[in-house]
């Protein structure tokens, strides 16, 4: 009946517009535009929603504000719940010609506790209880997840699929809405720089056993080398003492802090988690944290640098626990990651692994314009299994669980699953510099030639403004190093000597491991050809110090002599005797 009603209401619309032009008043084409941007907030919140709504209109959306009173209101209920939440949410969106591309829904409100029987209008919003279990392997302890997503499912199809983007900001006070905004602003008005160039990885040991764990490692492995542009810079710290990436115990979590104040594009983790911590590094029988609850305070990114966060783990996106969650921490804190991806509840390495390869792709490689629309399409990606890999992960993943209908049972619940806290639509930064190949490169003991093609029009015609840096790296899973060794049992030593000699080794073999850097090239301009919008540039160069025969990546990055532009790109660089 609710679904007859909701149709019936368009159509008197539709009618009323016709008759509105009959009668010589406005065309259907005079009419206002459909909102594009809902917000929908929390009856106490309503005034730092405006200021949301307001900035958003300067971005040249078309937003609307909704409370939950007025959604009452509209419904003729004393009091709105999810299914009148979701009715208003549907109306707007089926508005849209293209809701996937042309409509998002903000939430601000947190969610109520777990065991609440109801919620609060002033400070809350409501999300769904599904019927869907998590993937605890202990069944006394599994719970059902929690998800935003049943809003954005307006067909509601068995695969969970989202028609649009949501996102929440998990506030109860007008203050921490502003917060939040405000982190909003400085992201989207942040400088251009190497920091859009870095993807910051960390991640904790598996311990779903030796055969899993090293698949796990291995699928990683094969991400960060064949699926992520060799143009981006990656850097791993990994909680295992046996890894090269591996950093000091004691120090781990402040790593992790250093490694992201320094800013990056996203920032990942990968591993496990509690709602409001990540997990230990076990050594020997010693156990260090790799990030707790009160760590997020030491976050201190600066200039708007904030990467948009993904947390592959279970729990850190419980927001109806009653302590609050990570990822809410994360939030309201203004030098943190800008949004987080999270999971509400215990989530699986198999679905984890797609949703982080399918999120990171979207972001990096399809450039989406919205965090938004980034996270929709990656939670797609779990049901409708578009990517090219996909056949070959799905292989992989039938010696953890044989049976098909099982994994795509795991997929659902995972769209479910993972929620989006921050706004979905964050525009998501990206140089402005378009730098992209022509060719790849060829050195021999005579000389060096890069062919570059730039899109950079607005520089004029020989790009004299542009500044060019050159270094040469060696791929992603060599080390170009030679690795310390040390004994981890030294770590727990009662002699500071060797404790020290040991911590000292571990740090140089991160370092070691995450400096590719094998040389530097001075680059020498020596042609520009111009045609069609589009700038060719030619360089000569000599890598210094002299390479050993070989394949190696040429990673090349520009910016205007103002630096406010910037861009990067990179080449294959073979080296002949």
């Amino acid at each position: 009946m609710n679904r007859l009603f909701a149709l019936l209401a368009v159509l008197a619309l539709v009618a009323t517009a016709s008759i509105t032009a009959q009668d010589g008043g406005k065309t259907s084409s005079d009419a206002p535009a459909p909102c594009d941007y809902l917000i929908v907030c929390a009856d106490g919140l309503r005034a730092s929603a405006d200021e949301w709504a307001a900035h958003r209109k300067a971005n040249g959306r078309n937003p609307k504000v909704v409370t939950l009173a007025e959604i009452a209101k509209a419904a003729e209920v004393d009091k709105a719940g999810m299914v009148e939440i979701k009715q208003h949410i549907e109306t707007a969106a089926k508005a849209v010609s293209d809701p996937m591309t042309g409509f998002q829904v903000l939430l601000i409100g947190d969610c109520p506790n777990e065991d609440a029987t109801s919620h609060d209008v002033k400070t809350e919003i409501p999300w769904f209880m599904t019927r869907q279990m998590d993937s605890n392997p202990t069944e006394q302890r599994r719970k059902r997840v929690t998800t935003d997503n049943f809003y954005a499912d307006i067909d509601n199809d068995e695969n969970n699929l989202p028609e649009f983007a949501i996102g929440r900001i998990p506030a109860r006070t007008n203050e921490q809405v502003q917060l939040a905004l405000k982190k909003v602003k400085a992201y989207e008005a942040s400088g251009e720089g190497e920091w859009l160039r870095n993807l910051t990885f960390f991640a904790g040991e598996g311990r779903f056993g030796e055969q899993v764990d090293r698949m796990l490692e291995g699928l990683f492995t094969k991400f960060a080398e064949q699926t992520i542009d060799p143009k981006y810079t990656v850097r791993m710290t990994y909680a295992n003492i046996n890894s090269s990436y591996a950093y000091v115990p004691r120090l781990f979590s402040d790593k992790v802090i250093e490694e992201a104040n320094a800013g990056a594009l996203m920032l990942v983790y990968m591993g496990h988690g509690s709602y409001d911590r990540l997990d230990n590094m076990h050594v020997e029988k010693t156990r260090y944290p790799i990030l707790l609850g009160d760590d997020v305070a030491k976050f201190n990114i600066p200039d708007g640098k904030l990467p948009v966060m993904l947390i592959v783990a279970c729990q850190t996106g419980y927001m109806d626990h009653p302590q609050g969650s990570l990822c809410e921490r994360i939030c309201f804190t203004e030098k943190a990651p800008v949004a987080v991806v999270a999971s509400s509840r215990d989530s699986h390495p198999y679905s984890n692994t797609l949703l982080q390869k399918a999120l990171v792709g979207e972001i990096i490689a399809n450039r989406r314009g919205t965090l938004g629309e980034a996270f929709m399409r990656a939670k797609r990606e779990l049901i409708l299994a578009e990517d090219p890999d996909r056949g070959q992960l799905e292989f992989m993943a039938r010696f953890i669980i044989p049976k098909k209908d099982e994994r795509d049972a795991l997929n659902r619940s995972h769209i479910s699953m993972y929620n989006l806290t921050g706004d979905p639509g964050l525009r998501l930064r990206y140089p402005s510099l378009q730098a992209e190949k022509m060719s790849d490169a060829t050195w021999n003991d005579e000389k060096g030639f890069a062919h570059i093609k730039v899109h950079a029009p607005q520089y004029g015609a020989d790009n004299k403004e542009l500044v060019w840096e050159c270094s040469v790296e060696v791929s992603r899973s060599k080390i170009p190093g030679e690795l310390k060794t040390f004994a981890a049992a030294d770590l727990a030593s009662s002699d500071a000597k060797k404790v020290k000699a040991a911590e000292d080794a571990i740090a140089a073999n991160h370092a070691i491991s995450n400096t590719k850097r094998v040389a530097t090239m001075k680059l020498t301009h020596i042609g520009v050809s111009k045609g069609g919008g589009i700038v060719e540039q030619h360089f000569e160069g000599k890598p210094e110090p002299a390479l050993a025969p070989g394949d190696y990546i040429l990673k090349l990055s520009a910016r205007d002599s103002e630096g406010k532009a910037y861009g990067f790109t990179s080449l294959a660089l073979t080296v002949k005797k």
